[in-house]
């Protein structure tokens, strides 16, 4: 990509926004670097980086906190150097905030797109963090926690310091010595600790003398007593030192034995911070991932200049390359010609880097192998043959290097000049543009061009819109209508005489005023129909408005609905529940009786309990159509409606009752309360008893709750200990897994109250832990 245009374009300013949102050195590195890429699949793949980026970040932002450039004491620790704490501390904090970067990826990336499977490079060395960490601090102090030999040399040597301390304050306190001293205090000297005595006194105080003062007054002397306990607290310090480098050496070596690995995270680090500031900055600027296209289309759809304030900006729609591959925007000076320009030149250099643009949605651009510029203010008239010649410079350039696959953005095309000459000239450049078949966009006053732009094929008139009104531009873009100078509208406008003004237009030539004329008819049509189109936008908005009202309505109808089916089946559900709790009561009432209990008075008082929970059951499943009487054998298994059971018929009187044994009871049942079960015994049970139990082996030992609500797990619950007591089960389990622990609290709550539960625990260790609870039933 051609350095002048890239300058020229300001992308700079574009990067310099882009490393500010970089939280790593990595990333800061990569978006210095960041240049347009001209292989479409890269752009691709880079826009796709960014969009991954974004639906990101719109879910939760990552941290990058600790994640510094740590490449120099890793290579360094790979050759075998020894690392100082400082550094150590570094490498810990990357490899912990690498660590917590992996696992976020993990959980909220989509998983095998690019962001995920860039994250997996990011190393997790929990054994190196752990021990990088008991060893150094962020002040670069070794910890204690270094070693157990450390920790114990230290230990002697706040011993040793203590009882030096003591025995030099004893004689700092002490009458006999007092005398002799300077002052009453101890005070140090090349690492040891002294007294200062008089020097009159220096035989008094027998010691080592290892300073005196500037007057020679005062020597300072490390007493005898002291020596001993001082050298030892030397030697403890070797010691100490000694085991501190033993310990950097041997974590430098463990860090260097992870080098590639660490790199290896370095470079992903990067590549994700890069691609989330890509992100930030898209989301900052409100901007949206462009089409990027294979051909030569251009369209940028309500684009704005991302470097100027955004409450001042004005939105434009620009395209290119579709039924015309030259584009010419005239107007008056300051009316956003050269902004227009640098829009369309800075949007395809930012697309090409991968980066999003301040655009509408539907916005698409192509991938050009290099964007030409040649813009520049206009000069004074002493400055103008330099500036045309640096111009012409430009141009020719261009022309030299410019392909089918190249942008061209020229400014004031033949300015500088001559106007006839210039004019002259600059047609003749854009026809040779466009016979290379090159994409140009060009912006100029001259009339001759736009006359050129209304009748060459393949080459499209713009225009910047200017209101008369307020004599102020108002910046917005019109493809397809050439603009007018208004030089003698804003003459008048700003008092200038009108005999003035009429003899300056009969001074124009004929084909001039033609082209004023027909310009000035073409701008009223075009007023006329943006008005229509602004009234037709309004009856649309006042349409839209009247279908979203009636839409709010139509879904709070929906909602109300709603809610009073939630609240007719939270009725329900009471209903049952009172309900089954009646039944609970009567059968535990049973299984404490003898067996010379009446059970069919009990059974009576259990179908009347139940009575009201078979209605509702009917009335929310629909039951199905009863057996026929012959079609009900002994040994057949049925469901009970009214007790919400399934037993075994045990034998048929006509018309119409049947005998069911439900758990421990026999029951005379009419043929319309039963129901064929969908599972049978393959044996029938052994006649010769009336109390008998369900085989154990028909019910599962064991329930899974996971997924659901804890009203709907109590329903649950309460049917499974039901059939797990009538199949005579001493313990169950029931899974309701770990999760936000919610579930398994409202499960225990529920077993609290329940009859049937002697007890209940969570699992142990190979029982499943805290996401299965175990209960005991009662006998």
């Amino acid at each position: 990509m051609h350095p002048r245009s890239l300058r020229l374009l300001e992308l700079n300013k574009i990067i310099d926004l882009l490393k500010e949102k970089c939280a790593t050195p990595m990333g800061v590195k990569l978006a210095e670097d960041l240049r347009p890429h001209t292989n479409r699949n890269r752009v691709l793949d880079l826009q796709s980086q960014t969009t991954e980026a974004v639906k990101l970040l719109v879910k939760e932002e990552p941290s990058l906190y600790g994640l510094s450039d740590i490449s120099f004491a890793v290579g360094r620790a790979q050759k075998g150097g020894v690392l100082d704490p400082g550094q150590l501390y570094a490498v810990a904090n990357f490899l912990a905030g690498s660590t917590t970067l992996k696992r976020f990826m993990d959980k909220h990336a989509v998983k095998d797109s690019w962001i995920y499977l860039s994250a997996q490079g990011l190393v997790d060395l929990p054994h190196l963090t752990t021990e990088l960490n008991r060893t150094v601090d962020r002040d670069g102090n070794v910890l204690d926690t270094a070693s157990s030999e450390l920790r114990s040399l230290r230990r002697k040597l706040d011993i040793a310091h203590s009882r030096l301390r003591d025995r030099l304050d004893s004689m700092v306190k002490s009458s006999k010595t007092q005398k002799y001293l300077q002052d009453p205090l101890v005070t140090q000297r090349a690492g040891r600790y002294c007294l200062p005595v008089k020097a009159e006194y220096r035989a008094q105080v027998p010691g080592v003398v290892h300073d005196q003062s500037s007057s020679g007054a005062t020597l300072f002397i490390e007493p005898m007593a002291a020596v001993q306990t001082s050298n030892e607290i030397t030697q403890l310090e070797r010691q100490e030192q000694t085991e501190v480098e033993r310990v950097l050496r041997e974590l430098s070596q463990e860090v260097g034995s992870h080098g590639e690995g660490i790199f290896m995270a370095l470079e992903a680090v990067a590549e994700l911070d890069f691609a989330l500031a890509r992100a930030k900055l898209a989301l900052d600027m409100d901007a949206t991932g462009p089409e990027i296209r294979g051909d030569r289309h251009l369209q940028l759809l309500n684009c704005r200049h991302p470097l100027l304030p955004t409450k001042e900006v004005v939105p434009t729609t620009i395209t290119l390359g579709d039924e015309y591959s030259v584009l010419v925007i005239t107007g008056p000076n300051t009316g956003g010609k050269t902004v227009t320009l640098k829009t369309v030149g800075l949007f395809c250099l930012m697309a090409q880097c991968g980066l999003w643009l301040p655009v509408s949605s539907g916005s698409c651009v192509p991938v050009y192998n290099n964007i030409f510029a040649d813009i520049g203010d206009e000069q004074s008239i002493e400055q103008s043959l330099s500036t045309f010649s640096s111009h012409m410079t430009n141009i020719i350039q261009i022309l030299e290097e410019a392909n089918t696959n190249s942008l061209v953005l020229l400014d004031e095309l033949g300015a500088g000049t001559d106007p006839a000459e210039g004019a002259a000239l600059a047609t003749a450049l854009l026809n040779q543009l466009k016979q290379a078949k090159i994409s140009v966009v060009a912006t100029t006053h001259y009339s001759e061009l736009k006359a050129y732009a209304g009748t060459e094929p393949g080459v499209q008139n713009a225009s910047m819109e200017f209101d008369l009104e307020t004599l102020r531009p108002t910046y917005r873009l019109m493809i397809g209508t050439p603009g007018k100078s208004n030089a003698f509208e804003i003459a008048l406008r700003l008092g200038l005489g009108a005999q003035v003004v009429d003899r300056a237009r009969g001074l124009l030539n004929t084909d001039t005023r033609r082209t004023e004329d027909l310009l000035t008819a073409l701008e009223g049509q075009r007023l006329e129909a943006e008005a229509n189109l602004a009234r037709a936008q309004e009856e649309r908005e006042q349409a839209e408005k009247l279908r979203r009202k009636y839409q709010q309505k139509w879904e709070d109808l929906e909602q109300r609905q709603e809610k009073l089916l939630e609240r007719a089946r939270e009725k329900s559900n009471d209903l049952l529940r009172n309900s089954r709790y009646q039944a609970e009561q009567i059968l535990a009432d049973l299984r404490q009786a003898n067996e010379t209990v009446n059970v069919d008075d009990l059974a009576r008082k259990t179908r009347e309990a139940l009575k009201p929970v078979a209605v509702q059951r009917e009335k929310r499943s629909g039951a199905g159509t009863p057996p026929k009487l012959e079609a009900l054998k002994p040994g057949l298994q049925v469901k009970v409606l009214s007790l919400d059971k399934t037993g075994t018929v045990v034998s048929v009187s006509p018309p119409d009752e049947v005998v069911v044994q439900v758990g421990i009871m026999k029951v005379t049942l009419k043929a319309t309360d039963l129901r064929l079960s969908s599972f049978q015994k393959k044996e029938s049970p052994k006649p010769g008893r009336n109390v008998t139990k369900t085989a154990a082996a028909d019910v599962s030992p064991e329930i899974d709750l996971r997924g659901k609500m804890v009203d709907e797990a109590g329903i649950e619950i309460d049917k499974f200990l039901d059939l797990a007591m009538l199949s005579g089960l001493n313990q169950v389990h029931i899974i309701h897994g770990k999760g936000t622990g919610a579930l398994g609290k409202g499960v225990q709550e529920f077993l609290k109250t329940h009859p049937a539960v002697a007890s209940f625990r969570y699992g142990k260790a190979g029982e499943g832990g805290s996401g299965v609870t175990v209960v005991t039933l009662k006998d």
